[in-house]
């Protein structure tokens, strides 16, 4: 029978991107905060020969603090059950969304990987190994399909004795690295991670495992007889460089692998800003640069025409003469040579259009670097110019805007003066201050009106799109006192109501976007005087 409460929560069914059935939603009863419960096996605490390392296991999940990976609030036991409390994830889990769609696009698996590798170099630099990754525990937030948050750090101590050797589960032993699957000493290293990784990403493009196999025996001596398969001969638009870089994430001697997620996501930065590399295998194929595609010519056919050619007498059928041969080889190869002329401006504009019209920015990404930058290369004077432009503008408009939004979420400080002050002014209309917004974006338009750089202009394209929405709104005529004093009053109220985590929110938004207006500072005080009664209680 399931549990209904554990601890201090009331547990419900999973409804998020945790996939294990062994994790519940679980609702804190006094701070009514979600989190994710996951009750670990009672093994990690009833060992054969006692000596239970769980607490400070816990204190080692709790050091990770990372945009990436769930973050772990504690843990405990309760009648014998040990359980951690976890971030809530709202979205789904990478096994979902692959399951769903059978392969997924190799741009996108590149930003996924990406921000899973910054997540694992901050769990690394902790001296944390995951050793368990796979596609079920890759979440992918509702609402960004670019960002993944880890999960699963404390199942290389939770199922320690059941992942080992021929005894493993096939659901994991297809990800774990070899050392892992046989036990050794750099188990704990970070090459490991990168190995599963790398079969993540094989996985994901493909559609199959690199070494396809149904017991953990069949496992290891696929792994011992053979590399792993090119990813490039099952997807043919692939990258050579992601080529490469799978194929040394999937290297079964840790020596020959990666050396860190540091250096593969330095690697795919890296390659990524590298236009001229985004060539698929196909085109390789084309161009004569992979061997294994190139069409060699039948040497003996060829000695063969020699030998009827020099005859003096030639009694075959027509189509088994040289003269026909010939023409049939000259033929063949006038289609190639076809084939390989670079396609015109307007063909370039009709494969870029269809993704310039998506929603998705994945498609305008592949729009951009796969056929306007080779169009505007190939036809400067292009009679696609305004229609080229229009999407430009709006896809520098979404990377500025995503750029100010992960900036916040990350803490990280802005690149330049026009993205901080769209940030401000953007902070403030998040607040709920449609006012202060409103004029601060009119301050970056009026002040960078000038300005050729594109990123000013962005800023300036998203700041009036802004101005725009604000205009529309007709509740945007509060000044700041009116504001900050109404701000005061909803966190009292929701301090009466025992939700606390929200009050200070409104109190730290107050004191943190105000502080230095010395017009409002004795409503400030009253903000700070208010998160010192919430610090004192």
């Amino acid at each position: 029978m399931q549990r209904s409460r554990i601890g201090p929560f009331a547990l419900e069914e999973s409804q998020g991107g945790f996939e294990e059935s062994n994790v519940l939603r679980g609702v804190h009863i006094e701070r009514k905060v979600s989190m994710a419960i996951k009750l670990v096996p009672r093994s990690v605490v009833n060992r054969p020969m006692g000596g239970s390392t769980f607490p400070a296991d816990v204190k080692s999940l709790q050091k990770l603090i990372h945009p990436g990976i769930a973050r772990c609030y504690g843990g405990a036991v309760d009648q014998g059950q040990p359980y951690l409390a976890l971030e809530w994830v709202q979205g789904e889990s990478l096994r979902d969304r692959l399951d769903r769609r059978d392969r997924l696009p190799w741009e996108m698996m590149v930003e996924i990987v990406s921000s899973a590798c910054v997540a694992l170099q901050h769990a690394h630099s902790k001296g944390l190994v995951h050793g368990r990754i796979t596609p079920t525990r890759i979440l992918l937030p509702e609402g960004n399909d670019e960002e993944a948050k880890l999960v699963g750090f404390d199942c290389a101590w939770a199922d320690h004795d059941e992942v080992l050797g021929l005894r493993s589960p096939m659901e994991i032993a297809h990800y774990v690295a070899p050392e892992v699957f046989r036990g050794k000493r750099s188990a704990t290293m970070p090459p490991c991670d990168l190995f599963s990784l790398g079969v993540v990403l094989f996985e994901c493009l493909s559609g199959e495992f690199p070494w396809p196999s149904e017991t953990p025996a069949q496992l290891v001596e696929a792994r011992r007889s053979t590399p792993a398969p090119r990813v490039s001969t099952k997807v043919l638009d692939c990258p050579v460089w992601l080529d490469v870089l799978i194929s040394k994430l999937l290297a079964t001697k840790p020596s020959e692998r990666l050396a860190s997620a540091e250096e593969a996501h330095r690697s795919i930065i890296n390659a990524k800003q590298k236009v001229a590399s985004k060539m698929g295998a196909a085109q390789h194929a084309w161009s004569g640069k992979q061997g294994t595609l190139a069409i060699d010519g039948d040497r003996s056919e060829l000695r063969r025409i020699h030998r009827q050619r020099t005859s003096p007498r030639d009694t075959s059928p027509f189509y088994e003469r040289a003269w026909f041969l010939a023409l049939c080889l000259t033929a063949v190869m006038g289609g190639g040579v076809w084939s390989l002329l670079p396609p015109s401006e307007d063909a370039l504009f009709a494969k870029a259009k269809p993704l310039m019209e998506s929603e998705n920015a994945v498609d305008w990404q592949r729009a951009e670097q796969s056929y306007l930058v080779p169009l505007k290369e190939r036809f400067p004077d292009t009679k696609y110019a305004d229609q080229i432009k229009q999407f430009s503008d709006r896809f520098a408009m979404h990377r500025a805007e995503k750029r100010v939004a992960n900036n916040q979420r990350l803490g990280r400080q802005p690149q330049s003066e026009s993205e901080r002050q769209y940030g401000e002014a953007w902070r403030y209309e998040q607040f709920g201050d449609r006012l202060t917004a409103w004029q601060k974006y009119d301050a970056l338009v009026h002040l960078f009106s000038k300005s050729d750089d594109a990123e000013d202009r962005a800023y300036i394209d998203l700041a009036q799109r802004q101005i725009r929405l604000l205009k529309s709104d007709q509740g945007s005529g509060d000044d700041q006192a009116a504001f900050v004093q109404k701000q005061l009053e909803r966190a009292s109220d929701l301090v009466a109501t025992g939700d606390l985590l929200q009050a200070r929110r409104v109190l730290d938004g107050v004191v943190s976007l105000y502080e230095g207006n010395r017009e409002l500072q004795p409503l400030v005080q009253r903000a700070q005087e208010q998160l010192r009664k919430l610090d004192g209680g």
